[in-house]
Order: C-alpha cells, then structure tokens, then sequence
C-alpha cells in the first residue's frame, strides 16, 4: 500500500471555508460573550479624579524661553515625587486616615511644564478627596528637591462621574480576533490534514489501482440568477449545449477505454460503483452508457440500486409495471412483455426502477440477476450496471461477482484514502475484475463559483441519499419492447 501524503488542494480549502465559515462566526461570539461574562465577574470598578499643576520657577518672575525651560526640567524631576510612599502618608495624616487607600500617578505633558496627576479609587468621592490631600501636602516633599520651584493647580480636580476602568472596544476585538482566527486555522488544518483524494497527484500516491479517466468539474448552474433561484442544470451529455466541451470529453475519453477494454478481453458487462454515497456513479454511469451509444454502439444501462435508485431521476421517468425492473426480477412481468425504455432516438435502453425494493437480496440469491445478464448479454454490445455504494449495501459484492469488469467512481475530497483502497482490495479478491478508478469532480481551473460539485453532492432526500433536489429536464426517453427479431424473448 502508498504511504499517504499531505494534500493541499485550493478549491477543496476554500470549499471547507465557505462550508464552516459559520464556525468562524460562532466562535467570534463565543469570544465577545466570553469577554463579557469574564468582565462582569472578575470587574471591580475603578474611579479617577484628575488634576493639572504647573510646574514654575521661582527665581523670576519674567517669562522667557530659559524660563520655560527650566521649568520644564523640574517638571519631569518633581514628577517622580508623587511615587514616592511619603507622599501617601502625608495626604493620610492630612485626612486623618490610618492609610492612603488609593493610586497615584503622574505624568509630563509632552513638551510643556504641565504635571497631570491621577488619584484612583474605589469610590469617587474617595478618589477626589485622596487628590485634594495630595495637591494639598506635596510641598512638604518638593520643596526638599527644589526650592524654588513652585506648583500651581490650573486644572481643579473634581469628583469622577463613572469609572475609568471599563474594559475598551479595542480590548473585547483583540478577543473577538483571537478566537477566530484560531477557528479558521483550525478549519484550514483539518482540510489540509484530511485523508482523501484532492486532485490527481493524490491518487497516484496513495490509492492502489489505476486511474481511468478523471471527470472535470461541471458547474449546475448557470447564471447568479439561477444561484439565487436554486435551478440545476442537466448533467447528461447528449445534444446538451449547456455542458461544457471538457465534461463532455471526460466521458468519451473513458468510454474509449472501455472499447479497449472490450477489445482486449471481451468484456461487455461493467459494473459501475463506489465506496460511498453522493460521489457521482449514477450520473457517470448515465453519461458512460451515452457516450458508447453515440458511438455507435447498443447499450443497455441497468438500474442495479435497489436501496436508492437514482437512474430514473436522472433520465427524469416514471415507471409502470411493464418497465420496472424490480417486476422483471421478481417474475411477475414476463422479459417478453417488459418495456425496455430506449433513450431518445439514440441506441441506449434502460432498465430502470423507482423504488426502493428489501426483497433485492431474493433476486441475488435465487439467481434473478444473475440469468437476467446471462439472457440479454448476447443482444447488447455494452451492459452498465449501476449498483449501490460498497459501503452500504454488501450485496453490491455479489453483483460485481456476476459481472465482467468493475469500475470504482471516486469523488474527490469526498471519501478517506484507507477507505478507498480497502475497497479496491475487496473488489481485486472477490473477481480480480477492476478495471480502474473514475476521479470525480476535478477542478481544473479557478472559478469563482466553482466550488460545489457535479453530481449528487447534495443529496436526494426523496429517494434516499441526503438532500437530491433534481436534476432538471434531460429529454424523455423512447420505451421500447423486447421483441424485435434481434430482441427476441428468451424464455
């Protein structure tokens, strides 16, 4: 087995983005509330009163630049006075209090004379109080450093109307910024570490069998307005305008393969797979049986999914009893009387069914199967089976045993690599039949809407697998019954 490597794949990145951007989101609230509930529990309020003295030299009474500037340097030496313990117990003695219950802070203002001095406190009125006793008793302190230096309040201190310790804006942002930027790290880890198939560089590293042919990613809609409106456009790729060249080609190209396949060991009869749900076989089959037919060939595409069958949606019929395959396998419809429908005016006839059928295993056990290949093989120069994923259905194993060749559809970032080769593995011991794998959904270029996938991706909740919303209008098919002279009934 292939030691498995780490992949970056950047619409896959941008895909987990836009998926968990709502993580990012609720880890940004998660931060705010956060900040909120730690404020408010751990919060104290503070309150500062303030003050403003000027710093003048005594030596003179002029004013003049030498003047300023001396005082100027007395103000950033008598600045450091207000730090000084001695300063606290003299505006303690003067209120006659056992402590100065409080903070003082002081600063120069930038090219000027002017101290701002601070006292914080616990109450307001207690931090006006502390700051008048200290306006009040500094002397006794500045005047043992400068003597003729003086200081005059030209600001008066007044008593604080809310607290000056409430957490800021900026404060509660660094938080906010914080917890999503680790939200959106950890989202851009997970999608680099994830252990699936990105691109076809992964596959050749890491899964043990050979790529067949990739399919390019094709856009479901067309237009913003069709964004907006959740249209989908057909995927299937005969005679639609819509499709681009690319997704076309990636069909054909396979097909050709198949034709070499054939050539090579007369296989007709491929069953068409995948390890789990919503990775696209059913429309890779629909497109495959196509593609054959527009070159020339009769092909036959069989409805194999009893779980969830999704053929008719794609083809967009309904069924009767005439042309339900499940009435054909349980005997209550004669071959001779079923209607096999043909596609348009093309070579493809299909086999379909609607619903979900729990009385399949009966068909696999008692043979049903098994002779319904055995019988229409010789009339068709291709037979595709479209079976159920391997991982939920274990009689797909069965059928893959009953066929000529297997092919796995992959779809990328979609499935884990260890899942995938355990598959492979249980394919190669069941028939050794593997053809190879189909990449799904390769993003050749970068779009801009180009970030969901080409198949069903989202499901269909009505007929089994998560969220199918349709697949729009593809063309209704031609029925035709079994009876020609080259079709006749075998009874």
């Amino acid at each position: 087995m292939k030691k498995n490597k780490i992949s970056i794949e950047i619409h896959s990145l941008i895909k987990d983005i836009v998926k968990n951007i709502w993580v990012v989101i609720l880890c940004a609230l998660i931060g705010s509330m956060g900040f909120s509930i730690f404020d408010y529990m751990t919060y104290e309020p503070a309150y500062t009163s303030s003050a403003t003295l000027s710093v003048l030299n005594g030596t003179t009474n002029t004013a003049s630049y030498s003047t300023y500037t001396v005082s100027a340097e007395q103000a950033n030496v008598l600045v450091n006075i207000f730090t000084e313990p001695m300063i606290k117990e003299y505006a303690a003695e003067y209120l006659d209090e056992d402590s100065f219950d409080g903070n003082i802070s002081a600063t120069v203002l930038e090219q000027t004379n002017f101290i701002e001095l601070k006292v914080t406190s616990d109450h307001p009125e207690k931090a006006y109080r502390l700051l008048n006793a200290v306006i009040k008793t500094h002397h006794k302190v500045s005047h043992k450093i400068f003597r003729n230096a003086g200081l005059t309040v030209i600001k008066m201190p007044t008593v604080p109307t809310g607290p000056s310790n409430i957490a800021s804006d900026s404060d509660r942002k660094i938080v906010v910024t914080a917890f999503a930027t680790v939200a959106f790290a950890l989202i851009v880890v997970f999608s680099v570490m994830r252990n699936t198939v990105k691109k076809e560089k992964d596959f050749e590293d890491n899964i043990d069998s050979k790529l067949i042919g990739t399919i390019a990613h094709e856009d479901k809609r067309m237009t913003l307005n069709d964004i907006w409106k959740k249209k989908k456009k057909g995927l299937l790729i005969h005679n639609n305008a819509y499709i681009s060249l690319r997704f076309t080609e990636s069909f054909h190209k396979i097909a050709a393969r198949l034709e070499h396949e054939k050539s090579r060991t007369d296989s007709k009869v491929f069953a068409i797979t995948s390890v789990a749900e919503n990775e696209g076989k059913s429309t890779c089959a629909a497109n495959l049986a196509i593609s054959l037919a527009d070159r020339g060939h009769k092909v036959l595409l069989i409805d194999l999914d009893f779980k969830k069958p999704a053929i008719f949606k794609i083809f967009d019929e309904e069924t009767s009893r005439n042309d339900n395959l499940s009435y054909l396998l349980s005997k209550e419809t004669p071959l001779e009387n079923f209607v096999f429908g043909r596609y348009k005016k093309t070579s493809l006839y299909l086999a379909i069914n609607t619903k979900a059928n729990p009385s399949y295993y009966k068909f696999i056990r008692e043979g049903n199967i098994e002779n319904l290949i055995k019988t229409l093989r010789p009339d068709y120069d291709y037979i595709l089976i479209d079976t159920a994923p391997l991982s939920l259905d274990s009689a797909v194993t069965d059928i893959i045993g009953m066929v000529d060749k297997t092919v796995l559809v992959i779809r990328t970032d979609s499935v884990s690599i260890n899942a995938i080769n355990d598959s492979i593995s249980t394919i190669s011991k069941i028939s050794a039949n593997l053809v190879g794998c189909i990449l799904n959904d390769v993003h050749m270029k970068m779009l801009p809407f180009s970030i969901t996938g080409n198949d069903e991706s989202n499901g269909y909740s009505r007929y089994g697998y998560g969220r199918y919303s349709g697949y729009g209008y593809y063309g209704h098919y031609i029925h035709h019954k079994h009876g020609s002279k080259k079709e006749e009934a075998v009874k």
